[in-house]
């Protein structure tokens, strides 16, 4: 029941998740094909921020050229919009003509995109709030070809989730893989995994009350127990480190 809710929505579940269940950088190029394949984009690429670490399907020497000139630390335009909002935004560089960067680096960077036909796209951050070496994520998608509204609004929460779900599995496929021997399972309750398998399709806390015959406070109070043993902060990054651990299947 929960899957056909989802489809209603407009999500993909059994794609999305794929990023949270990923264990390797092998299976997070795999969910990113599926993606672009699914939705008729070109290019993809995740970003993580601190140890800055890229996967993507963009040319190897313009990846480098990026990462040698740390244009994500203040010199992309694309990123700069990304913190001003905090959440996916659309975007596509027949609005954004190249007279408007002052910057010779941010017009390089830009012309870049437009030569090789990443002109139009939709791209998400994710930040830890954790006092660690991490500091955020971004998940980007683009192709040559506008985007039509109906596609943005669909589009836009997806690639959230993206991004969302790649920081919670980025560190362990980056730096510090974790053997299944060494993971200690947090222990849910019932009505835990049930709040969080509602979160995943997008029911509010209100709604999940209502589904599951509880108060809306008593769902947050769920909610909240679910992410301090889960280690992470806020429902969505919940949801994410549940599915990855095999705690829920929202599918």
């Amino acid at each position: 029941m929960a899957a056909m809710k989802a489809e209603a929505l407009g999500f993909d579940l059994d794609l999305t998740y794929s990023v949270a269940h990923s264990q390797t950088a092998a299976d997070l190029r795999a969910a990113a094909e599926r993606f672009i394949n699914a939705y008729d984009f070109t290019y993809w690429m995740y970003a993580l921020a601190g140890p800055d670490k890229i996967l993507s399907n963009y040319p190897d020497d313009l990846i480098g050229a990026y990462l040698e000139n740390q244009w994500h630390r203040g010199c992309d335009p694309l990123v700069n919009a990304l913190h001003r909002r905090r959440r996916a935004l659309s975007w596509d560089l027949r609005s954004m003509p190249m007279t408007r960067w002052t910057d010779v680096q941010q017009r390089r960077l830009m012309q870049w995109r437009w030569d090789i036909g990443a002109r139009a796209g939709v791209s998400a951050p994710a930040y830890d709030r954790r006092d660690n070496a991490f500091e955020y994520a971004i998940v980007s998608f683009s192709r040559d070809r506008p985007l039509c509204d109906l596609a943005k609004h669909h589009h836009e929460p997806r690639v959230q989730l993206f991004a969302t779900y790649f920081l919670s599995v980025a560190p362990q496929v980056f730096i510090q893989p974790s053997s299944p021997a060494e993971i200690t399972l947090p222990s849910l309750t019932r009505r835990e995994r049930d709040c969080l398998t509602w979160v995943a399709v997008g029911k509010s806390s209100w709604e999940i009350g209502q589904v599951l015959g509880i108060s809306e406070a008593t769902v947050n109070f769920h909610l909240g127990n679910a992410a301090t043993k889960l280690d992470v902060r806020g429902r969505v990054r919940a949801v994410a480190q549940a599915i990855r651990l095999g705690l829920i299947n929202p599918i």
